[in-house]
């Protein structure tokens, strides 16, 4: 009797202690469970809708979320690009479009049909100025023929009800378990207004802010204050007026481009009063000028910013940590 009592004290004992341990385990998993993985990912880099080579594509990045994958813009080329990166159109879950030129939404309806016949079969949200909820409607009426035709022949799911829009406004734009996401009008002329947006994503314990298009703005620089990352498009001057003489329509142009953009040194100089922890500089105008290295780029920019800079190409992954 007394032999059989230890060894049931024993069982219990070793029970309770697997017990204990299953418990911390799962509370350690938990705690390391807060945060989602996060990754920030820039697929094209070109600024301008002009496609004179293919070894620089406009305005795309992808913000990836444990499995989920957020498309920031979705210039031309934005769907290879995911493809390249490794990442399934399937898990494309929100789409974020900080305005409505050409070089950041053309491939808008690309990702919506190559997302449908790669095997998207979960709900889409669309985010963007005035306008995108009848871009999208046009891009389905464009495709209808084509939708209308597989559902029935090869049983897919009718991508329409998948895709909701929301025009956004400063102020919360987003928020889930994961992440929040905000927006704040940018100056980007001739584009009235409320027509131009940055975003602000805060999630996995870091702070993104994406620029979109703009020009010097303290307002961008108050809503990216002491950001982990601040990805900002910019304009090298010379490099704009050199374009312009290769094109033949001399400072007419160069004004133009340059006064819709923001230049290398007030990137640097919103990037110092933010107090960012990181400058990524994407959407370069120009992207064709061979006399425009890395070190050009991050030169012009460090004469106001001291901080960390990144001059970012097509496919490069933003290390987080």
């Amino acid at each position: 009797m007394k032999l059989t009592s230890n060894i049931k004290s024993l069982r219990n004992s070793l029970l309770a202690a697997a017990v204990g341990l299953a418990l911390c385990t799962n509370s350690v998993w938990a705690a390391e469970g807060n945060q989602p993985n996060v990754r920030l990912l820039l697929l094209g880099t070109k600024g301008g809708p002009s496609l004179l080579q293919t070894k620089s594509l406009p305005q795309s990045t992808v913000l990836m979320v444990n499995n989920d994958a957020y498309l920031l813009d979705a210039g031309y080329g934005a769907s290879l690009r995911l493809v390249d990166a490794g990442i399934p159109l399937r898990n494309i879950k929100g789409i974020f479009i900080t305005h409505l030129h050409s070089d950041h939404v053309l491939d808008y309806p690309s990702v919506l049909m190559n997302g449908w016949n790669s095997g998207l079969k979960t709900p889409v949200k669309v985010f963007g100025p005035q306008g995108i909820q009848e871009m999208t409607d046009h891009a389905w009426k464009t495709f209808e023929v084509d939708i209308d035709l597989r559902i029935v022949d090869e049983g897919k799911p009718d991508p329409r009800p998948l895709v909701t829009t929301q025009t956004i406004k400063e102020g919360l734009v987003y928020q889930d378990e994961n992440m929040k996401v905000s927006a704040v009008a940018v100056p980007h002329p001739p584009f009235d207004k409320g027509q131009a947006f940055a975003f602000k994503f805060e999630v996995g314990g870091k702070s993104i802010v994406l620029s979109g298009d703009t020009n010097y703005s303290p307002d961008l620089a108050k809503f990216a204050t002491d950001a982990d990352v601040f990805i900002s498009e910019v304009v090298h001057v010379e490099g704009v007026q050199r374009l312009a003489e290769r094109i033949g329509t001399g400072s007419t142009l160069a004004k133009a481009i340059i006064s819709h953009h923001v230049t290398a040194e007030d990137v640097g100089r919103m990037a110092t009063d933010a107090k960012v922890k990181k400058l990524v500089l994407s959407h370069f105008v120009p992207a064709d000028d061979p006399t425009l290295t890395a070190e050009h780029w991050r030169s012009a920019v460090a004469k106001t910013y001291d901080g960390e800079i990144v001059v970012g190409h097509d496919g490069m992954e933003i290390p987080l940590k």
